[in-house]
């Protein structure tokens, strides 16, 4: 089963400059019932990131990379999306999601460097491509 999602993303920093604006598309293949394959196109210069996670009922592991992260279906469509385990010294996010309309999706983004310090949200609208 395949689900495309387009849509937009708007970054904003603690240090007050202009947010930064982009595109978003997200991919989300899945496979054999128990495994999803996800690839997030963002950017001008056209960014991807993919990765694969397996699914246990109600959360979704995802441990590939430098940090592993599960995410954790809730209902009516709302998900959030954490750290397997918080690491001192290492870059981290946190995302809450949740399903607006069937075809229409929000997602918040936090974003912390390597000392614990915000260094940005993101804020994403995402609208569900029909084929």
């Amino acid at each position: 089963m395949r689900s495309p999602w387009e849509g937009e993303a708007v970054t904003m920093y603690p240090d007050w400059r202009s947010p930064d604006r982009y595109s978003t598309k997200l991919q989300l293949d899945l496979q054999n019932g128990d495994r999803i394959v996800q690839k997030i196109t963002f950017g001008s210069n056209g960014n991807v990131i993919s990765s694969s996670g397996s699914i246990d009922g109600s959360v979704i592991n995802f441990n590939e990379g430098a940090t592993p992260v599960q995410v954790l279906l809730l209902p009516d469509g709302g998900s959030c999306t954490f750290p397997v385990k918080i690491e001192s010294r290492k870059p981290i996010f946190f995302e809450a999601g949740w399903l607006v309309e069937p075809d229409l999706r929000f997602r918040m983004i936090r974003s912390y460097n390597d000392k614990g310090e915000w260094v940005s949200l993101t804020l994403v609208t995402e609208r569900k491509i029909s084929h």
